[in-house]
């Protein structure tokens, strides 16, 4: 299982104020996504908090790689940004894992820790 990050941010941080009755809150937008999840998405749990530039997920999905949950989790999020209607003029900002910067805190750079070859670690 991987966990995945997202943030969304909402149109007010750039421009236009929130639309009339306030933003989605991440407890719905939450609730949501998990309705939208296809099984293919491997969806096992999401977290949401609220942001004040938006909502930031964390998404656990079983997927064999990390490289399909990440995929996963952007189709996952789009399809949101694309069907919710209370999400409109919202944007996807990120969406991955930094594999780097968690290691980091770990303090575990040798290529032991490191099982996703493809990042480099400096």
């Amino acid at each position: 299982m991987y966990l995945i990050n997202a943030r969304l941010r909402a149109p007010e941080t750039e421009g236009p104020p929130a639309p009339p009755g306030g933003r989605m809150p991440a407890r719905e937008l939450r609730s949501l996504l998990l309705a939208l999840a296809e099984p293919d998405d491997g969806i096992e749990h999401i977290y949401s908090e609220d942001h004040p530039a938006g909502i930031h997920l964390g998404l656990f999905i079983r997927r064999p790689t990390l490289d399909e949950s990440e995929d996963a989790a952007a189709r996952l999020c789009l399809r949101g940004l694309r069907g919710l209607p209370g999400l409109a003029g919202w944007s996807l900002v990120s969406c991955g894992t930094d594999l780097e910067l968690a290691l980091g805190r770990l303090g575990a750079f040798d290529e032991e820790a490191c099982q996703r070859p493809a990042i480099a670690v400096r």
